[in-house]
This record gives C-alpha cells, sequence and structure tokens, in this order.
C-alpha cells in the first residue's frame, strides 16, 4: 500500500509508528492493534523513525494520559459528544467507545481521504470530517443539543500559530461552551529548539506555538479555565530514563517536554 504525503499530513504517520512499537512492548502504555497492523502493511520507510525513542515515549505516554482522561469523561458522561481536532490516523475511539458517545475526527481532505482509506472498519456512533478546523463551516455537521462536549487536541497545537489558536478557541467557545478540552501543548523551549528534535526534524512541518506553564493558554481567550496540567514526566519518569530522573527539576519538567492540559470552556456571562 503506498503512501505519498508531505508536510503537516505527513505526521500522521509518526504517532502510528509510535503506538504500534508501543504496543508490541511487554508493558505497553497503549495497546493499538490497528496501529500494528497499518504498519506492517504500508508501503513506507518507517525506519526514518527508528531512532526517534523519545518521541516514541513521548507519543505511548500522552496517548495513556489521553485515554485515561477521556474514559473518566465518557465515565461521568455517557451520551457525550466528542470532537476530535486534526485527528490523523487517530484510534482512540476503539479504547473508549461505550456505544453511545458519538465521535467526530476532522481533519485536512488529504488526512481524511488518507484515514478512509486506511481505516476501513467505521463505528455508526463516528463521523469524520474533511475540513480545515479553523473554517466554522464544519460546525455544523456536529448536532449536539446541550449534550456534553470533549473536544481533543493531540500533538496538533504546536505546529499553529498563536493567532490561529486564538481563532481556533474562539469558534470553540462560540459554538460549543460549556465544554472540556484536552489539549497537548509544547513549551517554547522545544520550539526554539526544534532542529534537535528526533523525529519530527525529518519533516516538512514545523512547530510554531507553545506555552511554558498551562495557565499561560488563558490569556488566548477570558472565557478559558485550567483544571489541570501534566507533563509528560509526571508520574511516567520511570519509562523516561535520565531525563525522567532529571525531570525532578522544575525547569526541566516544565521546559523539556509537552504537557496535557485540561481547560473549561465557559459560556459568556449574560
Amino acid at each position: 500500500m503506498n503512501v505519498s504525503l508531505h508536510g503537516v499530513p505527513e505526521t500522521m504517520l509518526i504517532p502510528l509508528w509510535a503506538r504500534a512499537y508501543e504496543t508490541q512492548k511487554s508493558s505497553p502504555l497503549v495497546r493499538d492493534p490497528i496501529a500494528v497492523d497499518l504498519v506492517s502493511k504500508l508501503d513506507y520507510d518507517f525506519s526514518k523513525f527508528k531512532h526517534a525513542r523519545l518521541s516514541q515515549i513521548g507519543t505511548a505516554v500522552r496517548s495513556n494520559i489521553l485515554d485515561r482522561a477521556t474514559k473518566a469523561f465518557i465515565h461521568e458522561h455517557e451520551n457525550a459528544v466528542c470532537l476530535n481536532l486534526a485527528c490523523g490516523l487517530d484510534t482512540r475511539f476503539e479504547r473508549v467507545k461505550n456505544g453511545r458517545v458519538d465521535w467526530y475526527n476532522i481533519d485536512l481532505p488529504e488526512g481524511i481521504e488518507l484515514r478512509e482509506r486506511l481505516l476501513t472498519e467505521v463505528d455508526p456512533h463516528t463521523k469524520n470530517i474533511a475540513a480545515s478546523i479553523f473554517d466554522p463551516a464544519w460546525i455544523n455537521q456536529i448536532p449536539h443539543h446541550d449534550r456534553p462536549v470533549l473536544i481533543l487536541m493531540e500533538g496538533a497545537s504546536m505546529y499553529f500559530r498563536k493567532e490561529q489558536m486564538e481563532t481556533l478557541l474562539q469558534l470553540l467557545i462560540e459554538h460549543f461552551a460549556p465544554a472540556t478540552m484536552l489539549m497537548e501543548v509544547m513549551p517554547p523551549f522545544l520550539i526554539r529548539h526544534q532542529k534537535h528534535h528526533d523525529s519530527v526534524k525529518r519533516e516538512s512541518a514545523p512547530f510554531q506555538w507553545g506555552v511554558e506553564r498551562g495557565r499561560d493558554v488563558l490569556a488566548l481567550h477570558p472565557q478559558l479555565r485550567l483544571s489541570w496540567e501534566r507533563t509528560l514526566y509526571e508520574g511516567y519518569r520511570m519509562h523516561w530514563g535520565l531525563l525522567g530522573i532529571l525531570s525532578w527539576i522544575p525547569w526541566v519538567n516544565r521546559n523539556l517536554n509537552n504537557k496535557i492540559l485540561c481547560l473549561k470552556l465557559l459560556m459568556r456571562e449574560s
């Protein structure tokens, strides 16, 4: 099966490879047999990522954190609507579905085309939407009727400018608040030194925006609140080797790894 992608959509294959690699460990942080199957079938040079150890661990850790947080939300809100922004080849729905949650995968047309070509088993509770997440038109395809809304944005925010993130958050708050958002963010230090990144430096999609502390995101919109934040070290230090030990130093913990933020999107007070 041939794959020819360039720019941001090509980065869909990095987390796919990372989850497949993790699944084959004896005690994996995430089990994704779909990723294993795809990596074995795709005619693509995944060997370019073989030295990307930190990216692989980071993807496994963030998948574990986000899976657990998503399951917790769904346990509390069994009829939730979940928006998977810039979804790539994410398979989280298969790990968290409960038969009632409606799940929307939103990505650029070329990304959705690849997704539908590779992920052929479609659940009636899922829908793929081919659109830029910054284009308000996709909003009309998501009827939520006051149901609880969870928004996921994994491995994507760092590819956009601050102004784009402000636009996106305004759009989400305007149409879906009150809602909960789980978002991965990158610290500015790593963005400034991205030429040393172990996998994305091989691709053509640069990192552009990030925050050192979760509360820094609140400056993007007055109706945002931070529920919690967690770096990819916290609770997972044993998986990071020397970096895990060094991450007990606050500066290292804040600046040398991504974070998962849980944000509340509030309605405007009347």
